[in-house]
């Protein structure tokens, strides 16, 4: 593997186990899993696509940032459910 698939298969193993920990605590399980599956297979199918097909010139580069970053986005978009779904449980104890 190189080193730019060890960072992506980081990115996609700390979102992947947010997204668990989301669906677990979640009420909604099926509803959260097919919205994040979607969302996520939509833009990593376009930035992969495009790291492999295009990415002459080091563009690939440019390509692999911007996964990296909608990964970091949609992981941070996920923590923030992920902390709102603790701070509703212990309000409510």
């Amino acid at each position: 593997m190189s080193e730019d698939n060890l960072y992506l298969l980081f990115c996609y193993l700390i979102f992947g186990l947010t997204l668990l920990l989301l669906i677990l605590r979640s009420k909604n399980k099926l509803k959260i899993v097919t919205i994040n599956l979607i969302i996520s297979g939509l833009y990593s199918g376009f930035f992969i696509y495009n790291l492999t097909f295009n990415s002459s010139g080091g563009v690939a580069l440019a390509w692999l940032v911007y996964l990296m970053f909608f990964i970091g986005l949609h992981w941070l978009i996920n923590f923030i459910g992920l902390v709102l779904t603790f701070t509703k449980k212990s309000k409510t104890n």
